[in-house]
């Protein structure tokens, strides 16, 4: 039951790093993982050999200018011409069609942490491959009125920049106001974990927490809004969704968005929905210290719909 690492060509021929784990014996269904921002599969290897361990096996990539799938470190967070969202989803339906290669017949789960759920809640309602079911881990709420400045403004900002090249200072305006309701600030990434240990290793990893391109802030702020618009929601089979985050989640609006995204759902019709909020969690739910009760649920979630 060891981790096996493959490639999958993604779109424009580029290389998506990926990995794999099945259980070792019957198969009850498989994950296919997409994860956040300034972050990479790599980090989701214990709840991955915890979901194996209980018969699910477990697919994740880097997705394109993340972790492996560049052609050489310096690309990394560096979206050119030839990197667009939409290219982002086709890279994710690559893999899908791998997973469905090898294992036929085997019901299907997507999870998306953080970014990774704004991927995840577009490609539910946008590919031939329908899911099982889907859990949105730590997913960004709807931009209401009183920020409806900030896609403009950032926008307007990324367009003053003509060179492909990370923008540390956007990076900066989007990440400060995330640790500003802790009182103790130890780190620029305190939002992430309480787990300390967690937050220095991420600190550490030259394959997390890096500024992006203009190209991929412009895209991203496109993709928040979209999926929060009616047609994209109504395009979205009426499965079993997950809604699971954090309740000291900043990102989440400390639950409050997350419920928000719940009730978009809800009132567009949609009936197989939960949401769960865990205690004394930030925004990284599987990597927390309680993380071990959070994957428990989300094996039982899984079980109680397959």
């Amino acid at each position: 039951m060891g981790i096996e690492e493959f490639v999958v060509k993604g779109k424009n021929d580029l290389d998506l790093s990926c990995f794999k784990i099945l259980p070792e014996g019957e198969i009850k269904g498989v994950v296919q993982l997409f994860h956040g921002m300034g972050d990479h599969k790599k980090r989701y290897h214990p709840f991955a050999k915890f979901l194996a361990k209980n018969g699910i096996a477990v697919y994740a990539h880097d997705h394109r200018k993340h972790g492996k799938s560049v052609n050489n470190p310096e690309e990394i967070g560096i979206f050119t011409k030839e990197d667009t969202w939409k290219d982002v989803l086709l890279d994710c339906n690559f893999v899908n069609r791998r997973i469905q290669k090898d294992l036929p017949d085997v019901p299907i789960i997507i999870i998306g942490q953080s970014m990774g759920s704004i991927i995840a809640r577009k490609y539910i309602s946008n590919y031939e491959s329908v899911p099982k079911m889907a859990i949105l881990m730590g997913t960004l709420p709807p931009i209401g009125m009183g920020r409806a400045w900030v896609p403009l403004f950032l926008n307007a900002v990324v367009g003053i920049f003509k060179k492909d090249k990370r923008l540390p200072f956007i990076a900066k305006i989007l990440n400060d106001p995330l640790n500003k309701s802790f009182t103790i600030k130890r780190t620029k990434f305190d939002w992430l974990c309480n787990d300390i240990r967690i937050v220095d290793k991420y600190i550490d990893d030259p394959l997390c927490g890096f500024a992006y391109s203009k190209r991929f802030y412009k895209e991203f702020i496109n993709a928040m809004m979209d999926v929060n618009k009616s047609d994209v929601i109504l395009e979205t089979n009426d499965i079993p969704l997950l809604f699971i985050s954090g309740k000291d989640d900043p990102v989440g609006d400390f639950g409050d968005g997350v419920k928000k995204v719940r009730e978009l759902y809800s009132g567009h019709g949609y009936t197989q929905l939960t949401h769960k909020l865990i205690e004394d969690t930030r925004h990284e739910i599987l990597c927390e210290k309680g993380k071990n009760d959070t994957f428990r649920y989300i094996l039982e979630w899984i079980n109680s719909n397959l």
